[in-house]
């Protein structure tokens, strides 16, 4: 009768299956580990990007307020929370910048008018009681010390227009002056075409003209048109333009834009987090009149109005 012998197992196969079992818990606490890392920069990131968009919606209402008050718009950047040493690359900021066409305002909610008045030949009983779109305002919105604003071309455009596009502009007056620009010999720019101001004319930061008038060829049917564009070119080539609607003038446009970076750098990043907005607000008639974007009347919210499109930007400038 045969005996059963028990085989011991070999002490290295218990020593490989050892390491092998340190091996696979160590691999898995450094996966965890990587993981946890992972998803604690990934959520840093995240708030630094709901600060640095909330920076940057507090550069914007700053600027509201600073309008809605009254008071002209300052540019540059501003401490929200101070870092460890305040002052330095190390504090939360906004930054309001932007092209120079941002802060041209074109309030076509004035109270615009189509008066005719004689133009072209510029002497003589043959001449033509033309239409002109006139009383609109222009305006630096940016505060003492900040750039002035050139102009150094237009654009006017409408509709509709008729089948031969005969329709023109003969003169451009603003600021109340004589005329910036005239049709040479009567004969009229086309409408949509670019219209060199010479010499270019300067808004000072803050300034405003209140008498600005376009003389068209026609002698009536411009207050008909389904809208007019006026468009200003500025000479760093930003361009603003707005819109009147003459069968319905609380929809016309009297638009600036507002840009805002918000910035991050105190974070455990080694760069810093931003975000920027654009943002347009369009005010109320300057003379008082409510539109469909204003809360009530009177001369106190002439400022008022209201933030009509809102949009995040990829890039951190212009």
């Amino acid at each position: 009768r045969t005996t059963p012998v028990r085989r011991q197992p070999s002490p290295g196969w218990l020593l490989v299956g050892l390491i092998v079992l340190i091996s696979a818990v160590i691999l898995a606490l450094v996966g965890i580990t990587f993981y946890l890392t992972e998803h604690l920069r990934t959520t840093s990131l995240r708030q630094n990007q709901t600060k640095a968009i909330y920076l940057a919606q507090a550069g914007v209402m700053r600027e509201l307020y600073d309008y809605r008050r009254g008071q002209e718009i300052s540019l540059g950047e501003q401490t929200v929370t101070a870092g460890p040493l305040p002052g330095t690359a190390d504090d939360d900021v906004f930054n309001i910048s932007g092209p120079n066409a941002d802060f041209l305002l074109v309030n076509m909610r004035d109270a615009v008018s189509f008066a005719n008045s004689n133009l072209c030949p510029s002497r003589g009983p043959e001449r033509v009681s033309r239409q002109r779109i006139r009383n609109w305002a222009v305006r630096n919105v940016l505060a003492s010390g900040e750039s002035s604003l050139t102009v150094d071309a237009m654009r006017i455009n409408w509709f509709p227009y008729p089948p031969a596009d005969d329709e023109g502009i003969l003169r451009i007056d603003l600021n109340g002056t004589n005329s910036n620009w005239e049709a040479p010999g009567c004969v009229a720019a086309a409408r949509n075409s670019v219209i060199d101001i010479t010499p270019n004319v300067t808004l000072t930061p803050g300034q405003r003209w209140n008498n600005n008038q376009i003389w068209f060829t026609a002698t009536s049917g411009m207050d008909a048109k389904d809208w007019i564009d006026v468009t200003f070119i500025l000479s760093d080539s930003g361009e603003r333009t707005s819109r009147y609607v003459p069968p319905n003038p609380d929809q016309s446009w009297a638009d600036f834009t507002l840009r805002s970076v918000g910035e991050v750098r105190r974070g455990a990043f080694p760069f810093s987090v931003w975000r920027r907005l654009r943002v347009e607000y369009r005010v109320c008639a300057q003379s008082g009149d409510i539109g469909e974007d204003c809360s009530s009347a009177g001369d106190e919210q002439r400022n008022e109005g209201a933030i009509v499109a809102y949009e995040e930007l990829n890039s951190q400038t212009p």
